[in-house]
């Protein structure tokens, strides 16, 4: 057995005997920690058994929070749009089993929303606090400070792919997971300890590099949106240190990018210009929204997911779908390259309904969040900076790719009423808690460790 499997073994134990003799919260670093190492992934996770590591430490997390009073000072973890959108999207997937056309596939996805439910209510029971929030987003740093590390050790040959953990594994998405670590990142710059501080500051050279090398145009832009939301919602005393370091940034980014990364970025405009001819990728997309319609009218009540993919070959022209890997000279079908059409043709009227609703909410919910800060707690606010670029990230992102089941997207929702709720002690007139308030069971380390 390799030494990186026996100090993953021994740092994953670790993590789960802490969860449950000191603070669950380490259970849910533990599970962070294997989204972003993934021994099944690994070179050196082949010597490891599969104990399906991210499930086992969710359910010892799980344990151990069982032991944690109430509080009584925040609303219950279903009283949000985060929490609907999930239960109900959930029970809408299990039901959807009955007629969905690729049932294995439709199966999993029941799953993996079972277990987004699970992994929501451990994040808005366990981040209770600034503090905690801070060391929730520098783990979602470290891990993709690691993805960064992978990136510049993987060989040149064309685009990323199979570097990143589940659901990241091919350049687009990658891409867009690592520009959500680098607004964590950016955050973690300021208010916390000089040790976090160097941490984020050598996490986001490799970071942005790796953005550079998925080589994603979807990423790029959804990055470019987030940055401006990112801007607007900072505290207004650290705006102008957020232009410097992004004009000094982008300095750095012509600098070094590639020449023929600035080629496919500047392919973005063929779309908007009439004289310019569209590639074959954008000329398919646009026939893929249309075929999706279609879809979405012969089955309302959706058609289960990946059925994008299985009535592709129905709806889409030859030329218009995806080579076959195995059969070189035939063709394969063509999956959803957009969230909002995934959710409206795979999941129906239901299913657009609670996204709709979804979106509503993380505009709301952003604005009230902002308010609440508005009068100076600068920690809050910068969370809330971070967290509202994620999302606009994984939402812009979801322009040009299908990220309807993205993990980050549910860590950035979570995140978003776990901000809200800590903050429904300070409207009554109390103050934000950096730290979790005592109580009579439990010492304030129970929920979420001390700086």
């Amino acid at each position: 057995m390799s030494i990186t499997a026996v100090l993953f073994i021994l740092a994953f134990a670790g993590l789960l005997l802490a969860a449950l003799a000191r603070a669950p919260i380490y259970g849910l670093y533990a599970y962070v920690a294997t989204f972003y190492l993934h021994p099944v992934d690994r070179w050196w996770g082949r010597d490891l058994p599969d104990l399906r590591w991210a499930l086992l430490a969710a359910a010892v997390t799980f344990l151990a929070a069982l032991r944690l009073p109430k509080d009584e000072q925040r609303p219950g973890f279903l009283q949000n749009g985060a929490a609907v959108f999930l239960v109900g999207m959930t029970a809408w997937l299990w039901i959807q089993n009955l007629w969905a056309l690729s049932s294995e596939d439709h199966q999993v996805v029941s799953f993996l929303f079972t277990k987004y439910v699970v992994l929501y209510y451990l994040m808005y029971r366990l981040l209770d606090s600034e503090t905690a929030v801070r060391n929730f987003l520098l783990v979602h740093v470290m891990g993709c400070m690691y993805l960064g590390w992978l990136v510049l050790q993987a060989p040149d040959s064309g685009r990323l792919e199979g570097v990143g953990g589940p659901g990241i594994d091919e350049a687009n998405s990658l891409g867009m997971h690592l520009g959500t670590g680098a607004f964590a990142a950016a955050v973690l710059l300021f208010r916390t300890p000089a040790w976090i501080r160097a941490g984020a500051l050598l996490s986001l050279p490799l970071i942005l590099n790796g953005i550079i090398q998925t080589d994603s145009r979807g990423a790029f832009l959804a990055i470019a949106c987030a940055g401006l939301v990112f801007l607007y919602f900072s505290p207004g005393r650290l705006r102008r240190y957020w232009i410097l370091l992004g004009v000094a940034g982008l300095a750095l980014l012509i600098r070094v990018a590639p020449a023929n990364y600035w080629e496919r970025i500047g392919t973005i405009l063929d779309a908007t210009d009439e004289s310019a001819e569209m590639d074959q990728s954008t000329r398919t997309r646009v026939a893929l929204l249309a075929a999706q319609w279609r879809m979405f009218l012969a089955y309302p009540y959706g058609t289960g997911h990946r059925g994008t993919a299985y009535l592709s070959t129905r709806y889409l022209k030859a030329e218009e779908l995806a080579r076959s890997r195995s059969n070189p000279e035939g063709v394969g079908a063509r999956s959803s390259h957009n969230t909002l059409m995934t959710a409206l043709t795979e999941q129906g009227i239901p299913g657009i309904v609670l996204y709709a609703g979804l979106l509503l909410w993380i505009l709301r919910g952003t604005r009230a969040t902002a308010r609440a800060t508005a009068d100076g707690a600068e920690g809050p606010r910068l969370q809330l900076a971070a967290t509202a670029a994620t999302l606009v990230v994984v939402l812009a992102a979801g322009m040009f790719t299908d990220y309807f089941k993205a993990e980050v997207f549910v860590w950035g929702i979570t995140l978003l009423a776990v901000l809200q709720a800590m903050l429904v002690p300070r409207t009554a007139g109390a103050t934000v808690r950096s730290h979790p308030a005592p109580t009579a069971a439990v010492t304030p380390r129970a929920a979420g460790p001390r700086p």
